[in-house]
């Protein structure tokens, strides 16, 4: 983050910017309007730090697992990082009592995570998937299949087809 701050005579402007060519450009606009003193100073943001950190580890399109094609082994991979880290831990405090817990945690926070990001990716690349739920009917008289759009339609069966996969 950078912080430009422009002193005038009755008042003083300040504004922070992420970026910095946004920071340059808004010096160069304070100084034309004849200030006494124009700064520009990097200001260290922790909150912004620790957000970065976070998503640099957990984010699966930004942490280096992401060249991995498959979902699946991401995720796992990410248990087993998540394991080592909870031994890590209990073997830090001394209680291997510390890393269980702190497992069975991990597994359903990272699980929850994970499930949460597959259903948003197949709602995202599969949206038809959450169209709509139909049931079928207990008798043999049809079944139902799907157009190009998705769009369930039912189809008569025979009245001779005994059913089944194999005859």
């Amino acid at each position: 983050m950078y912080k430009v701050t422009a002193y005038f005579k009755n008042r003083t402007y300040t504004n922070t910017f992420k970026n910095l060519y946004d920071a340059i450009e808004a010096k160069d606009n304070a100084d034309a309007h004849y200030p006494k003193k124009v700064t520009l100073e990097g200001v260290f943001s922790m909150r912004e730090w620790v957000y970065d950190c976070w998503n640099a580890v957990m984010d699966y399109e930004k942490n280096p697992l992401s060249n991995i094609p498959d979902f699946s082994t991401r995720h796992m991979i990410m248990q087993i990082l998540a394991w080592m880290w909870c031994l890590t831990f209990a073997f830090i405090v001394g209680s291997m009592w510390a890393g269980v817990v702190s497992m069975m945690i991990h597994v359903v926070l990272i699980g929850a995570i994970a499930v949460t990001v597959a259903t948003f990716e197949t709602a995202k690349r599969r949206p038809w998937m959450f169209g709509s739920y139909h049931s079928h009917g207990r008798q043999r008289l049809y079944t139902v299949y799907y157009d190009e759009k998705g769009n369930p339609y039912k189809v008569p069966l025979d009245e001779n087809d005994p059913g089944g996969e194999h005859e």
